[in-house]
């Protein structure tokens, strides 16, 4: 898909708003986002026009009512699962850490919820975030989207087949870091929470992001997930299905652990599932067996 730079700046200003409930002037806008005063200028006054954004007595710029409409429309389309904020919080004590629900579409996966827990998840990831549909998101819905969804999803990463059939297999997708990346996992970590802070940064937020999909999400294989060993854990993640048992959703804990059992593991595995199932709106038949017993 090629860029656009004036969507961008666009999107940029409404995303810088949301995080400024008081208000920015232009100067602060054009300093934020790195645009020269007359551009932030154009772009503020085309927001302004439909509603999107108002200006203070103050001269201070916020999110103006023209959004409403836009909320409503947004809220039907992607509401929560019920009861996903209590779940979220529940799942986040079981695991004792970090928790994250979104939405899969087609080609974009969007985060709608996020409990933090004693840590974040993942790194840089808060409400609203949006992410190509790329390996190693969404990889927990896709052994049952339509073919051509997973054949386009592994075009990116055609080793990932087999991966699949694992995750279809336990129905849940687990993912280890690379052996030699502890070290930089947290460099990177720390990087995307400082690019946060300045969101006309999108390009290098995303190729920081990137890397860091790199390194944490290798997946495990049938022998290695059912090892009596320990193991090393970034991410697990399972499906929610709507009323007719698609899967739509994708719950995600992020133990970033160097070591786990095979009895810790079988508690992750099921506390994420628990969960899942809670968050699905009709109990689903397929075939996911439950998961495994914990090796001895």
């Amino acid at each position: 898909m090629v860029a656009s730079p004036p969507t961008d700046r666009v999107v940029a200003v409404v995303e810088l708003l949301a995080a400024a409930p008081r208000g920015l002037s232009v100067s602060e806008v054009a300093a934020r986002l790195d645009l020269n005063r007359s551009t932030a200028t154009a772009v503020l006054a085309a927001l302004a026009a439909p509603g999107w954004v108002q200006r203070g007595p103050d001269r201070l710029y916020t999110l103006g009512p023209g959004l409403l409409a836009v909320a409503d429309a947004v809220h039907a389309r992607v509401r929560l699962p019920a009861g996903a904020a209590q779940v979220l919080a529940t799942l986040a004590g079981r695991v004792g850490c970090g928790v994250a629900l979104s939405l899969v579409g087609v080609d974009h996966v969007v985060f709608l919820a996020v409990e933090p827990g004693p840590g974040l998840l993942p790194a840089g990831i808060e409400v609203g975030t949006r992410l190509p549909l790329r390996p190693p998101a969404g990889a927990s819905v896709m052994p049952w989207r339509p073919a051509a969804e997973r054949a386009a999803w592994l075009a990116h990463a055609p080793e990932l087949a087999a991966t699949l059939d694992t995750i279809r297999a336990h129905g849940v997708a687990a993912w280890r870091p690379r052996t030699d990346s502890a070290e930089l996992l947290t460099v990177l970590r720390d990087v995307v929470g400082l690019l946060d802070e300045h969101p006309g940064r999108t390009g290098l937020r995303e190729r920081v992001r990137e890397q860091l999909a790199s390194i944490s999400a290798h997946p495990y294989t049938e022998a290695e997930l059912t090892s009596d060993h320990p193991l090393p854990l970034s991410y697990l993640a399972a499906p929610i299905r709507d009323t007719h048992g698609h899967p739509t959703h994708e719950l995600q804990i992020g133990p970033l652990r160097d070591a786990v059992g095979p009895t810790e593991r079988h508690k992750y595995i099921t506390a994420l599932q628990t969960a899942a199932t809670h968050l699905s709106p009709t109990p689903h038949h397929d075939s996911t067996p439950n998961p495994p017993p914990p090796q001895r």
